[in-house]
């Protein structure tokens, strides 16, 4: 079955990530710009992590073992520790409060799963395996990331920025719309080689 690809808005939405190892920290470095309530809960967390967490003193971290009162009033649940029966049992009681979860590297007992991304300036690409292979998603990651250098942002930025200026230069949609398409073709055959 296809999954739905989808860019959610986490905005004062509580997030709670359980574990504190590598799996814990790839979930921050996806999380730490999304404006999103983030709550640790883990027996131990590993220096990276725990250095991680000295940029940002607004996540809160506790160092526990995770209970079910801790998954109420959640929006979205990660389950990042290395004990399958722990991420099992928990994903069963989030699942009975309606809370969706990631059960990280245990993809039958996932809701979603988190993509590898790509961001260029106002432009982001999501790559997913469904879960089966993280290696593969990662790879073509590193590919968009040479085609698309984060350098050029930039230039990117600048397209938005003209595509919106446009609405108010030229508000003859039609118009507006060659404008557009000629500065795609430009963009095509300078700047991605393509005729």
């Amino acid at each position: 079955m296809k999954k739905y690809p989808i860019f959610l808005n986490l905005e004062a939405r509580n997030i709670l990530i359980v574990g504190g190892g590598n799996a814990c920290l790839e979930k921050l470095m996806g999380l730490e710009h999304t404006g999103a309530h983030l709550h640790l809960i883990s027996l131990s967390y590993s220096e990276d992590v725990l250095a991680f967490l000295e940029r940002y003193p607004t996540i809160k971290k506790e160092t526990r073992a995770v209970t079910e009162d801790d998954l109420n009033h959640r929006d979205i649940i990660f389950l990042a520790t290395s004990d399958p029966k722990t991420n099992q049992e928990f994903r069963t009681l989030a699942k009975q409060k309606g809370i969706w979860v990631n059960s990280v590297d245990d993809p039958k007992n996932c809701d979603f799963y988190s993509s590898s991304t790509v961001t260029v300036g106002p432009i982001q690409f999501a790559i997913s395996t469904d879960g089966m292979f993280a290696g593969v998603s990662s790879t073509l990651r590193k590919l968009f990331e040479e085609v698309l250098p984060e350098e050029d942002h930039e230039l990117l930025e600048t397209i938005f920025t003209m595509r919106r200026n446009l609405k108010e230069l030229l508000p003859n949609q039609e118009e507006r719309r060659k404008v557009l398409k000629d500065i795609v073709h430009k963009l095509n055959s300078e700047y991605f080689h393509k005729a």
